[in-house]
């Protein structure tokens, strides 16, 4: 857990990180809200599953108007039960309930160019997004590879809304507290747990004191 408070800690402190080139104002920081919810042996593939709310920060680093880096870290929960309509499982397996805080670094990419700075043009994109990050679930470290799509629009200067649906593939079995056996090299693509997040990002266009490069503008 104290792990975990310090991440949330670079968090907050990279979004006053600044340095002495002249391009600067690329960093936004900002919010994520929604819903998290899991898959597994317990949903195999239902969307909004047993959903419980989800909330975050995020912090994006501008490269251009197309790609950007972001470093983002939630807190939400994960539930499930046994269901008949999962035959395979053995019996009645209990419910559970857990508490997820996870921190992820990712690269999102733009399908049209995207700014704030000018929010009347180029103000609207869908995107991708894909990376590498970790979950402390039930007690756990458990590594994962989120990915998703989102759209977000530029309402206001420096301002940007979105809405985002993301998955996390995790390298665990025993979010669910239920180890399915799967024998072969099948089971590291087939037999772990994953978990999602859908819901609103809003950040906002950091100020910088030095000018912005006209050709970001």
């Amino acid at each position: 857990m104290q792990l975990i408070k310090r991440l949330f800690s670079v968090l907050v402190l990279l979004s006053f990180y600044s340095n002495d080139s002249i391009c600067q104002e690329r960093k936004d920081l900002g919010i994520q809200a929604g819903g998290s919810y899991y898959m597994g042996d317990y949903n195999q593939g239902t969307p909004l599953y047993q959903v419980s709310p989800s909330f975050g920060l995020i912090y994006r680093y501008n490269l251009n108007k197309y790609y950007s880096l972001r470093l983002s870290a939630g807190y939400g929960s994960l539930r499930g039960s046994y269901t008949a309509q999962s035959p395979y499982l053995p019996g009645v397996t209990g419910s559970f309930s857990k508490q997820v805080i996870d921190i992820e670094g990712l690269c999102e990419i733009n399908f049209m160019s995207f700014t704030t700075l000018r929010y009347k043009k180029d103000n609207f994109t869908p995107y991708v997004i894909i990376g590498v990050g970790g979950a402390y679930i039930g007690g756990s470290i458990i590594p994962k590879i989120p990915f998703g799509l989102g759209v977000k629009y530029c309402p206001a200067s420096r301002v940007t809304i979105g809405l985002e649906w993301r998955f996390n593939k995790t390298f665990d079995d025993g979010i669910d507290n239920y180890h399915n056996v799967y024998e072969g090299s099948k089971a590291i693509f087939h037999n772990n747990d994953w978990f999602s997040f859908m819901g609103l990002t809003v950040t906002y266009r950091l100020f910088n004191n030095k000018f912005t490069c006209p050709a970001y503008q």
